[in-house]
């Protein structure tokens, strides 16, 4: 089979249009992640993060991942409203749902929109919140995740809220 002059340049144009819309595809379904499936909130592991970096949480078991809770000052029935209204100011974040307890936000990053679980429980007997705020895809945040809950310990003690 003999090659004619300019299939060379057919065939490397040909993959192209084929290979880089399929990279593009593949790359959309390797990011999408799914939240992560709601456990009972009694169980700390609800809390937990794995063993990657990317996840802090106030009940993590690895001393790397955690981050201290956050502690009310004032009543927690008033100031859990001013925390679910301090989490929907936070950039590229949305309440998905909010009750009495539980809190839970999806926080997009600004360039690929990759979407993290930002997930408050309050314990208000004690008028403790434990936060945990964890990637759903990738093995790295490069520190993201802390960053988020430490900028919301920020707006909170400004506020008064919490210690």
């Amino acid at each position: 089979m003999a090659i004619v002059e300019g299939d060379d340049k057919e065939m490397k144009k040909m993959l192209k249009v084929s290979i880089v819309p399929l990279m593009f595809a593949t790359i959309l379904w390797g990011c999408s992640g799914k939240p992560a499936e709601r456990q009972k909130i009694e169980s700390s592991d609800f809390l937990d993060c794995p063993d990657t970096p990317n996840c802090v949480s106030s009940l993590a078991k690895n001393p790397k991942y955690r981050v201290e809770p956050f502690n009310f000052k004032k009543d927690s029935n008033t100031s859990w409203d001013i925390v679910i209204k301090t989490i929907e100011l936070l950039p590229r974040t949305k309440v998905v749902s909010a009750d009495n307890s539980d809190i839970h936000a999806e926080c997009k990053s600004m360039i690929f929109r990759f979407v993290d679980d930002l997930t408050l429980h309050l314990t208000p007997s004690t008028g403790i919140i434990h936060i945990r705020s964890a990637s759903r895809i990738g093995y790295s945040d490069l520190g993201v995740n802390r960053r988020r809950v430490e900028n919301l310990r920020k707006k909170l003690q400004q506020n008064g809220i919490i210690e």
